[in-house]
């Protein structure tokens, strides 16, 4: 029988693939020759691609066999999606490759209320490594600049970031900055420049400001006083490439009236026959985690534009009022009822490709006495659908999260 030691030593490299990095110190200490082929850096290279999808150094100054058991060991499971545990509002935080670092952005809907416009993502810390070898976490967050000094500036705070496991939530993921001067406190918001810079962030000079000023500044004041310390929970994202249903699932920006645009996740049942959209960002009224939109896939609407022209003549549809139709797309007008309210959405579609029965989440303030109220969700196509909320007369619009975003 052949000793294994006697193979070439690219022989016993590729046999190392087979051992998880986690055990190769311990491969280290059985023998000269193995110690050998462990120290050879393209095993630690295969080890980082084929465990944490780690591609390129460019930028580490360290080896591949320091990066593994000095950051990716340790925080390389990060990368990824992780939802904020944060009152009402939630959150979305995107945690990637970057050069030279692990990077992790926040992740906010678009300025006031233009959904059509890209998510925005603001710098929230970096895992770098020091020129000694040592593991660095700082927070880069800057938001908003607090006066015209530090605007532009890479701004960095010692931070804290570790995971812990809990019993109901599964891993948590805590964030906190340790510089006392960077936490803020609700007599601290008198400071009318910070205001300023948050509000002028948000609003972007929108036309419809004053709808949104007074929950935006409640949202700033939660915000504003809780950026020093954050908490995330893993956020897995819908997969794609389902067959026959009329939109894929995903990322969505939807409008909800006075609080802005939130972020949504689209998906469906195992069996393609429900759909359900879940806030990731939330408000006071259906905070985050909570489902916003519910429809049964089976009973498919098809409607003329007469049918569409108000509330008393979409309530005429009969409750069982299905057509025939071979596959989920069915090209068909589509309108705003008389008197409902569109938000000033530009650009509404004056046709759809599928429609339905559906549910929307309602509530009062602090999520009190929440109910279905009766809606059509309607898809536009693969990019678009829209809600019309017949209780509430009012149409909202839901545009896709372009991936390329989330990828730059």
């Amino acid at each position: 029988m052949t000793d294994i030691l006697s193979l070439p030593p690219e022989l016993l490299s590729r046999i190392l693939d087979y051992v998880p990095g986690r055990d190769l110190p311990n491969v280290c200490i059985s023998c000269k020759t193995l110690r050998e082929v462990v120290y050879v850096d393209s095993i630690w290279q295969r080890k980082c691609k084929q465990e944490y999808n780690f591609k390129s150094i460019e930028g580490w100054n360290v080896n591949y066999r320091t990066l593994y058991s000095k950051v990716l060991r340790r925080y390389g499971d990060l990368v990824g999606f992780w939802r904020r545990d944060f009152q009402y509002y939630g959150g979305l935080l995107q945690i990637k490759y970057d050069k030279g670092c692990i990077k992790g952005l926040e992740v906010l809907a678009p300025a006031s209320s233009r959904v059509d416009r890209p998510l925005r993502k603001k710098d929230m810390f970096t895992i770098s490594m020091t020129s000694s070898e040592t593991v660095q976490i700082v927070s880069v967050h800057n938001f908003p600049e607090e006066d015209d000094s530090e605007e532009g500036k890479d701004v960095q705070r010692p931070c804290l970031l570790h995971v812990e496991q809990d019993e109901t939530k599964g891993r948590v993921l805590e964030y906190k900055v340790t510089d006392k001067n960077y936490i803020l406190h609700v007599e601290d918001l008198n400071n009318q420049s910070v205001l300023r810079r948050w509000l002028y962030e948000e609003l972007e000079s929108d036309q419809n400001a004053g709808l949104y000023l007074n929950c935006f500044l409640r949202r700033c004041v939660a915000y504003m006083t809780s950026r020093h310390e954050y908490r995330w929970s893993p956020l897995e994202l819908p997969s794609k490439d389902r067959v026959n249903v009329p939109i894929q699932p995903g990322l969505f920006k939807g409008t909800y009236s006075a609080h802005g645009i939130e972020i949504l996740s689209l998906d469906y049942n195992d069996d393609l026959t429900e759909v359900t959209v879940t806030k990731i960002t939330g408000d006071p009224n259906v905070p985050a985690t909570k489902v916003s939109v519910y429809a049964n896939l089976t009973s498919p609407l098809v409607l003329t534009i007469e049918q569409q022209e108000s509330l008393d003549t979409l309530g005429a549809v009969p409750e069982h009022h299905v057509t025939e139709q071979s596959g989920p797309a069915v090209r068909q007008p589509f309108r705003i009822p008389e008197h409902f309210s569109d938000r000033d959405i530009s650009d509404i579609p004056k046709f759809c490709i599928f429609r339905c029965r559906a549910k929307g989440q309602i509530a009062g303030h602090g999520f009190k006495n929440p109910s279905f109220s009766d809606a059509h969700f309607v898809v536009f196509d693969e990019w678009k659908f829209g809600m019309v909320w017949l209780d509430l007369m009012a149409f909202s619009m839901y545009i896709r999260v372009d991936e390329t975003d989330l990828k730059d």
